[in-house]
């Protein structure tokens, strides 16, 4: 089975979030089937977190539990990329209103060893790691062979550090700001076509490496339209990490079986009005969690076709809420008692999105949570055989790894 898998934005909380997802799926072995992995912001943390923990290869289920996870757990737990940041700026005054997604990319080398270059992360699965393009206002993606968008063009020369990329997806607008590329240093391309700029798109994600060597009649040689292109936060322009695995009319890209989408940003709370910047920034959040449910709503309408199976993992949905809408509904009770309940699966879902370092309880809970919604999730709503494993009789509890006390059900 070919599995698409998509880790949204939301800082350390998503990447936690993440952590948990792929923590369940290595419970049924598998990471081995995924084929394609497309993230955002702290998703692209997540991954890279995942790939440096096994030397830059896509790892294993065992070798998820047994050797990524307790080194992203600890660098999670211990790294302060936050306040690197802020260090870095106190140290020069003058570049406080810089950009920092540079910055940012040389902490990830330093503190996380981030150090790859990103044309050589393996083939598969083939990874898909998410910006915005302020200069065209498209979704822009790195991968090993490739990176830029179908509106400014793209480039094969991709010798340039993963940390930038990663730097460049989680490029927070007020925290951190955009990742600044020089497209002087690049040869750019873009693929021939009479189709629509949508239609267009739908080409170029078909265009994969293995199609590269033949492109060469597909393909026009062009002059980037700028300089330079400030590369922001992706999650401004799809904070799922949607298009490179879905299209609205044919569904599933790259010949994928079962398409999971991991979403782990944070909810919007009622607040009091605050004037000047503040209020502009809480309107610009409105509009961008209205876009986020427009995409929520239609990748659901699209997974209920029996075509496109898959699954939607969202934060903050507990046992009860999913198994609800299930034909596992006569189980709420007996697994519900297995699981975190609405309190903790809220404290969850509103973890602030930082990027420092989180205590034991948080992490804890969050990457439960994680791991129970992918657990009950997929058994609810997977049209294979999975099962309901239960975070409590998981490899990951039996490897001696400490739980929040809050998570021991005394019933048991």
């Amino acid at each position: 089975m070919k599995i698409g898998l998509t880790l949204s934005g939301g800082g350390f909380r998503a990447t936690v979030f993440h952590l948990g997802v792929l923590a369940r799926l290595a419970e049924e072995n598998l990471l081995e089937q995924v084929a394609v992995l497309s993230t955002v912001s702290g998703g692209s943390i997540c991954g890279a977190l995942v790939y440096a923990g096994k030397r830059f290869t896509w790892p294993t289920s065992s070798q998820f539990i047994e050797q990524v996870m307790p080194h992203a757990r600890h660098l999670l737990t211990t790294q302060n990329l936050q306040l690197g940041l802020l260090m870095r700026a106190i140290r020069a005054p003058l570049t406080i209103f810089d950009p920092k997604a540079n910055t940012l990319s040389d902490l990830l080398q330093e503190r996380w060893g981030i150090t790859a270059r990103l044309n050589s992360i393996p083939k598969s699965p083939r990874w898909l790691i998410n910006a915005t393009c302020y200069e065209s206002g498209k979704n822009w993606r790195f991968e090993s062979f490739r990176m830029g968008d179908y509106s400014f063009g793209y480039t094969n020369d991709t010798n340039i550090p993963l940390s930038h990329a990663v730097a460049a997806s989680s490029g927070f607008p007020v925290l951190i700001g955009p990742l600044v590329l020089d497209t002087r240093r690049h040869k750019w391309f873009k693929y021939r076509s009479t189709l629509t700029p949508m239609n267009s798109e739908t080409l170029s994600a078909a265009n994969g490496e293995t199609e590269e060597i033949t492109a060469q009649g597909k393909t026009e040689q062009i002059t980037p339209p700028f300089p330079s292109v400030h590369l922001w936060d992706g999650g401004v322009y799809d904070n799922f990490g949607l298009e490179g695995v879905f299209d609205f009319d044919t569904g599933w890209r790259h010949d994928l079986d079962f398409l999971i989408v991991s979403d782990a940003a944070g909810r919007p709370m009622p607040q009091v009005y605050r004037p000047r910047a503040r209020s502009v920034l809480r309107l610009v959040n409105l509009m961008g969690d209205q876009v986020r449910s427009l995409r929520t709503r239609a990748i659901l309408e699209r997974m209920r076709d029996p075509q496109f199976p898959g699954a939607f993992l969202q934060i903050g949905n507990t046992c009860r809420v999913v198994l609800r809408n299930s034909k596992h509904k006569d189980e709420i009770a007996k697994l519900s008692m297995l699981c975190l309940g609405d309190a903790e699966a809220d404290l969850a879902a509103n973890t602030p999105t930082m990027i420092k370092p989180m205590s034991e309880a948080d992490f804890n809970r969050l990457f439960r949570h994680g791991f129970e919604v992918a657990d009950y999730t997929l058994y609810a709503f997977s049209p294979q055989a999975t099962r309901f494993f239960g975070f409590i009789q998981s490899r990951w509890m039996q490897a001696g790894s400490p739980a929040p006390a809050a998570a021991v059900n005394p019933a048991l």
